[in-house]
């Protein structure tokens, strides 16, 4: 019996990234039992042993985007050296990894996004998975700001600032690899990300100077 769970564990990842296809191809509603079965080469039978219904189906495929995309992470986050600004650019890359960012899974990633049915079902998982990455990119921007050799005032709430603008640029570029997938290219959208985490580095700190020199000017009353 042991002998057989490998198997059905890949044949159930087989049904999975078949039911991924079909979404990007078709959407929610589109989307059957019958259809992923025709997409995988399997029987309809064979399909409702491994998922009873399309939501546990749907189920299954969130969750297996979700934990696909942590390993990713992970395993660039780990590799990466300690310094701030090579670690940040590990968690940037880590958004267009070529395993989880393909036209598949974007438009899956986008289906449960916008979806009516979809957004309303996986809002609160959706809302946490996005959530956790946004944290680290904020520790980590924080930690960028407090090695720069002038203190900035606030480094914790620019570090929340600079990151919600950040994962926001991502989503953009995520549409627009969804959107323009021919001329979309992910060397030129980490390069974007990291001029953009740049230019508000400098800005962050320059403000200060101008901040702290306006300060010494002020007459005294």
């Amino acid at each position: 019996m042991a002998k057989n769970i490998p198997i059905r564990s890949n044949r159930k990842k087989e049904l999975v990234e078949a039911t991924i296809a079909v979404i990007a191809a078709f959407g929610y509603h589109g989307t059957t039992v019958s259809r992923v079965a025709k997409s995988a080469g399997v029987s309809i039978g064979l399909m409702n042993f491994h998922f009873k219904s399309k939501d546990k189906l749907f189920e299954e495929v969130f969750k297996y985007l979700a934990e696909e995309y942590q390993l990713v992470w992970n395993v660039r986050v780990k590799a990466a050296p300690l310094d701030p600004w090579l670690r940040l650019q590990a968690m940037i890359e880590a958004y267009f990894d070529r395993d989880v960012f393909t036209s598949a899974k974007l438009a899956v990633w986008f289906s449960f996004w916008s979806d009516p049915q979809l957004r309303d079902k996986f809002r609160d998982a959706a809302t946490a998975v996005e959530r956790r990455y946004v944290k680290e990119l904020e520790h980590q921007i924080y930690n960028l700001i407090i090695s720069q050799p002038e203190a900035i005032k606030d480094a914790k709430k620019v570090a929340i600032r600079v990151a919600g603008a950040l994962s926001a640029m991502i989503d953009g570029f995520w549409l627009q690899a969804l959107l323009y997938p021919k001329t979309f290219k992910t060397k030129d959208a980490v390069r974007s990300c990291m001029a953009f985490i740049k230019l508000l580095d400098l800005y962050y700190v320059q403000r200060e100077k101008l901040n702290k020199l306006d300060s010494e000017k002020t007459p005294s009353p």
